[in-house]
């Protein structure tokens, strides 16, 4: 009986073997991941399989399935592995949101690298990058984008904000839509797409804005936006808001402010640009504060959250009005 049993075993175990090699014969070559990881893999592999080779011989049939296991989620692990090294960098993740795959299919986090020619698709999160021609691009929740250089992009669908912060070589920063393209000129603008409604809008918080379809060119500047729809037959012009519910999103991944060594002013100065409110002084004695107050420490948080942090530990207050930031003395 035992004899039986350790021949059905042999027959069964043969069976598993043969089961592997006919899985590994299909397998594709994929790109090698990084030396350490490989290492660490392997070891992880072997230390398994001779686990299983140590065990008794009717639980041998579930060994050799969770070595399988192992083996085929490692050749997945490395499908997903980075694209090459040889195409350049045109950005870089600067901040986000959420969870985002990248083209090849890793998590992006800050400093990945993003070649041009991917799809950059953001589900239910958000981005923000760091060009690698100057400048800031953050791309909205459900938008897909594709990176076509260093200062130009395509935009399928959804939202994308840049700013050009006055840091570029000063080639125009380009996006292109199948319902218009355009240019920032020394900018901060939005443009949105809904390819299910056929409707492209521009929004200028800073600078200007060309839009151009066909043979006809638009061009909006601070408060005033661009709107093109499938059927209209000219860019409509509209003014918008600078600062509110329409750029709240940007604002949420904004590059960080390290406020440690600085001053208040200096703070409040990058505030307004990100949210392009406008900030004033409510007396000549809360400037001075702003002025000469240095900062310590380290707070991360969205702009208008961050301004009432940073307050807190001064003698300033705040009060929103509108598009206007007023700071007074407590």
């Amino acid at each position: 009986m035992s004899n039986d049993r350790r021949s059905q075993g042999s027959t069964d175990d043969t069976a598993s073997e043969r089961e592997l090699e006919r899985l590994f014969a299909q397998a594709k070559p994929r790109l090698l991941p990084p030396g350490l990881d490989a290492e660490d893999i392997r070891r992880a592999v072997y230390a398994e399989w001779d686990a299983v080779t140590r065990r008794r011989v009717h639980a041998r049939r579930a060994g050799f399935a969770a070595a399988a296991s192992i083996l085929i989620a490692v050749a997945l692990w490395v499908g997903f592995a980075p694209s090459s090294t040889d195409s350049p960098a045109v950005a870089r993740v600067e901040r986000v949101e959420g969870l985002i795959d990248g083209a090849a299919g890793e998590p992006l986090v800050v400093g990945s690298p993003l070649a041009a020619g991917g799809v950059l698709a953001t589900g239910t999160g958000q981005i923000a990058l760091r060009l690698a021609s100057g400048g800031s691009l953050r791309v909205r929740a459900q938008s897909r984008v594709v990176l076509t250089g260093a200062d130009a992009v395509e935009l399928l669908a959804g939202a994308v904000y840049f700013d050009s912060e006055d840091a570029r070589s000063g080639a125009a920063f380009k996006v292109t839509t199948d319902l218009g393209s355009m240019r920032d000129v020394g900018t901060q603008f939005l443009a949105r797409l809904d390819p299910s409604a056929g409707r492209l809008d521009v929004g200028v918080r800073d600078g200007r804005v060309e839009l151009t379809r066909g043979d006809e060119t638009g061009t909006a500047g601070v408060g005033e936006r661009l709107i093109v729809t499938e059927d209209a037959r000219s860019i409509r012009r509209e003014t918008v808001a600078t600062a509110g519910a329409d750029w709240d999103w940007a604002e949420r991944v904004a590059p960080r402010f390290d406020i440690d060594g600085r001053t208040v002013g200096d703070f409040l100065a990058w505030f307004a640009a990100q949210t392009g409110r406008n900030v004033v002084f409510g007396s000549p004695a809360a400037e001075r504060i702003a002025q000469g107050t240095v900062l310590s420490g380290s707070i991360d948080l969205a702009p208008l959250q961050k301004l009432s942090a940073v307050l807190a530990l001064t003698d300033l207050t705040y009060v929103l009005e509108g598009e206007r930031v007023v700071i007074n003395t407590r």
